[in-house]
Formats: structure tokens, sequence, C-alpha cells
């Protein structure tokens, strides 16, 4: 193994590790702060404010894609050493996103107020709150879209600690929200908008500032060259059909589960969401860590180390989320119990499906951080897609004919499924990814895993029976995981098992001295 190789492995064991420890942090202060907002809330407001806010994730489809864009960019400039190009980058997609900031702004106040004035079920004496809620809704789409390049700036330069403590503020101020609520005489579900308004606009000066100050390519300044604007602009337009597919056929669910069932069922959907997203942080942290890498390495033409970072990061984060995801969903119906005291309708079989859902993002992850770098994005985001619009369309005939809103979900389940599999053949045409090899090294390994931890996990959940409910789910996640630690340590490869064990005993002997 290279030098430059190690460092390269050691910066990313670094950066992951800075960035589990602000996830741990998020969990724990996202949970207890949930808790507090749907009681002062409410089920319905709690609702309400899911869906409001879910219609501006429409609005903001981009944001995610203007992050992939400028993250891309500026890691191949920063990969091949050319900060005077790296600077362009950042300034194109700066004033990029002044613009496309603008033409949110525009369509948030015009037809985006006109529907949810005119179109979302709100009961009337709730529309006025509504209406806060959304329009500091839009406000705070337009700071993350402003924010987005400096994020991308702090990522490509794996400066993960500035953007762990950053993290933690948020999520601290979002407590504070929490206790605000508990403690105020306002009407709170308006009071809940302006101070999550607050925290974005907050959030954002402290990327801008931070960024600005550390990195030179970092400038608050317009910028147009025809030339890099058509470049940019091609891979942006690319971008914003493929989130904008996304959101509608995510996001759009939301809409359509108001439409027929009202904002009760949104706050099962609100909440299932935010289980799936604490369980879903544990390889998101892994994939941060790992983009930088995956796509510098492409750019300097080394694709057999692109390739091994592919594949290591797909199965172990599919091992780790494993680990979570297997004791929620088995013990889903305790946990919400003692985590909202009140579980409302469809929590527990929305939560199931969502992280059913999610959990294939662990193996599309590392696809799509492949396609960003190379470029080609085209097949990935115009056709891939299209399996997460159709979902849109097909939920709402599923429920003219049945409406059951638990069909929404498997469709969405299926729907990512698809898309996988799609991005899975992208990848082939486009680097050569070796499908047996994919499968054996990725595949199978995951799939045994999880299947395994679920039959052991269906198993003692039908023979062990403890009154005291956090006890219970103690037990059984101390079970299923020992079981699945086991399955791993057969499950890794030579290699592996050699590079884990001189981790830990690394680990030791320093505690030791």
């Amino acid at each position: 193994m290279s030098t430059q190789t190690s460092d390269n492995n050691k910066r990313i064991a670094k950066n992951t590790g800075l960035l589990y420890l602000r996830m741990f942090i998020l969990m724990f202060v996202s949970l207890y702060t949930s808790r507090i907002v749907l009681q002062q809330l409410g089920v319905e407001d709690f609702g309400i404010n899911n869906v409001v806010g879910g219609f501006v994730s429409i609005l903001a489809f981009f944001t995610s894609s203007l992050s992939n864009v400028t993250q891309r960019f500026l890691n191949i400039g920063l990969g091949k050493g050319d900060i005077e190009k790296t600077t362009f980058y950042f300034r194109q997609s700066f004033t990029i996103m002044l613009f496309i900031s603008f033409l949110v702004l525009i369509v948030g106040e015009t037809v985006g107020l006109w529907f949810v004035v005119n179109k979302l079920v709100i009961p009337h004496d709730r529309l006025i709150a509504a209406i806060f809620v959304y329009q500091f809704a839009v406000f705070s789409a337009i700071c993350s879209i402003i924010q987005v390049s400096f994020i991308g700036a702090i990522v490509a330069r794996e400066k993960m600690d500035a953007y762990a403590y950053l993290g933690l503020f948020e999520a601290f101020a979002r407590l504070g929200i929490a206790f605000a609520l508990m403690f105020s005489s306002m009407d709170h579900l308006i009071l809940f908008g302006i101070l999550t308004g607050l925290i974005s606009f907050c959030t954002t000066a402290f990327y801008i500032c931070y960024a600005i100050k550390h990195f030179p390519e970092c400038k608050c300044r317009l910028y147009y060259e025809k030339s890099l604007l058509r470049e940019m602009s091609q891979f942006v337009g690319v971008n914003l059909f493929g989130c904008l597919a996304w959101s509608a056929g995510v996001q759009g669910i939301t809409i359509i589960l108001n439409l027929f069932f009202g904002p009760i069922v949104n706050t099962a959907r609100g909440i299932a969401t935010q289980v799936c997203g604490i369980v879903m942080r544990f390889t998101d942290s892994i994939m941060t860590a790992v983009k930088p890498q995956i796509i510098k390495s492409y750019a300097t033409g080394d694709i057999s180390y692109m390739e091994m970072l592919v594949e290591k990061s797909s199965k172990f984060s599919f091992f780790l989320v494993s680990f979570i995801a297997v004791p929620v969903i088995i013990e889903c119906q305790r946990l919400l119990s003692i985590w909202l005291g009140q579980v409302p309708d469809y929590a527990v079989p929305f939560t199931r499906l969502v992280i059913c859902e999610q959990i294939f993002n662990v193996f599309i992850s590392p696809l799509w951080i492949v396609a960003n770098a190379t470029g080609n994005i085209v097949r990935n985001q115009l056709y891939g897609r299209l399996f997460s619009l159709a979902s849109l369309p097909l939920s709402y005939l599923i429920l003219r004919i049945a409406p059951n809103p638990i069909y929404p979900m498997l469709v969405l389940v299926f729907a990512n499924i698809a898309y996988w599999l799609y991005c899975v053949w992208d990848i082939h045409k486009q680097v050569n990814l070796r499908y047996k090899k994919y499968l054996i090294d990725v595949i199978l390994p995951s799939l045994s895993l999880i299947g395994l931890m679920v039959v052991f996990g269906l198993c003692c959940y039908e023979y062990i029976q403890i009154a005291n409910s956090v006890l219970h789910i103690v037990v059984m996640t101390f079970l299923i995981d020992t079981m699945g630690a086991i399955v791993v340590l057969f499950l890794l490869q030579k290699q592996e098992k050699k590079y884990l064990y001189s981790f830990i005993y690394s680990k030791i002997r320093r505690k030791k001295g």
C-alpha cells in the first residue's frame, strides 16, 4: 500500500470518526427534541408542519443537486492542485445559487403559496398559522441553497471537524426551540416556524464565515464565464431533473397522503421520516467522509482505488446500518411508545417501510458519487429517476382504487429497489463495474447479514417476554447485534479481518500507553 493511499485511508477514518461523534450526539438530541415538539404542537399541528415543510422541500429540490455539483467541481480542482480553477468553480457556483434562490422565491410566493392555501387539507382555524410556517420554510429553503457552495467547500477540503461542530450547533439550537415552545404563550406552530427560520439563517451565516476565513477560493463575488457557466449549468440541469423527480416521488407522497387522509396521517409520515433519518445518519457519515476521495481518485486516474472505495463503503455501510435498522424494525412499537408516549396511527408500519426503502440508498450513494466523478449523469438522472417519478401517479391511482395509506409507502420501496438496480447497470457501462465481483463482495454478504439478523430477531421476539419495555429493547438489541457481529466475522475477507484486528490492537495499545 502506497504512502499516499495510507494517508488517504487514515484521513477517511479520522473524518468518519468525527462525523460519527456528531451523529451520535445529533441522534439523542433529535429524539428528545422531536418528542417535545410533538407534545407541544399536538398531532394535528405536527402534521401541518410536516406537509407544509414537505411542499417546500419540493421547491428546494435542487439543494442536494447543487451540493453535488459544487463538491464535484471543487474536488476535481483540488485533486489536480489547481487553486485558481477551484476559485472560478466556486464563484460560478455561488452566482448560479443566487440566481436559483431568486427563482425559488418567485415560485414559492406564487404557485407554492396558492397551493398551500387552496389545495392542501388544513383546518380553517389553522390556515393562518400554516401560512406563517410556510413563509419561514421558504426562507429556510433559500438559506439552504445559499449555503450549499460553502458546505461543498468544507466537505471538499475534508474539514469534517467544522462540519461536525456546526451540525451540533444546529441540533442544540433546535433543542432550544423545543424548550421555547414549552414556556411560550404564543401560538406554538407560528413560533416554531419563526425560530426554525432563525436557525437556518444563523447556520448559513456560520458556514459562510468559516469558509471565507479558511479557504482562499471562497469569495462572495459574482462571476461569469460563458464556457464554465455552460459546463456547470449542463451538469446542474440534469441534476435538477433527477432531484425534482425524487422530490415529486418522495415528498409528493406526503402531499397525496394529506389530500386523501388529512394532516393526522402526515404526522405518522413525519415521525417515520425522522426515525429513518436518525438510522440513516450512520451511513451518511461514511459517505460524507469517503466522497471526496472517490472523486479525487477518479480525477487522478486511480480507478482501482476508486473501485475499492465504492465496494468497501457500500458493504461496511450496509453492515453498520443493519445493526441499527433491524432492532428498530423489530422493536418499532415499543421504541415509539417510549419515545412519544402516544403513538399515532400508521406510525409503526410507516417507520418500518421507510427504513426498508431508504436502506437501499446505502448501495445507491457510492454509485451516485462515481457518476458525479465521471460527469456522465444523464442516464442516472434523466432515466433512472423516472422510477421515483412514476411512484407519484402510481400511488395516486392506487389510492383512488383502494384508499389505504400503506400502499404509497410500498410503492416507494419498490421504486427505490428498481432505481438501485438501474444504477448498477449504469455504472457498469461507465467504469466497467464487474457484476460478479459486486455481487460476491457487496450484495451477497450484505443481504446474508440482514436476512440472518431479521430471522434471528423474529425468533427472539417470539420467545423472549420481558414486561419492562426498555429492558426488552436492550436485551433484543444486544442479542440481535451480537449475532450480527458473529456473522460479520465470517463474512469479512482475510485482508479486512487483518485490518480490523490491527486497528483494534492499536487502539488498545494507545489507551495502555
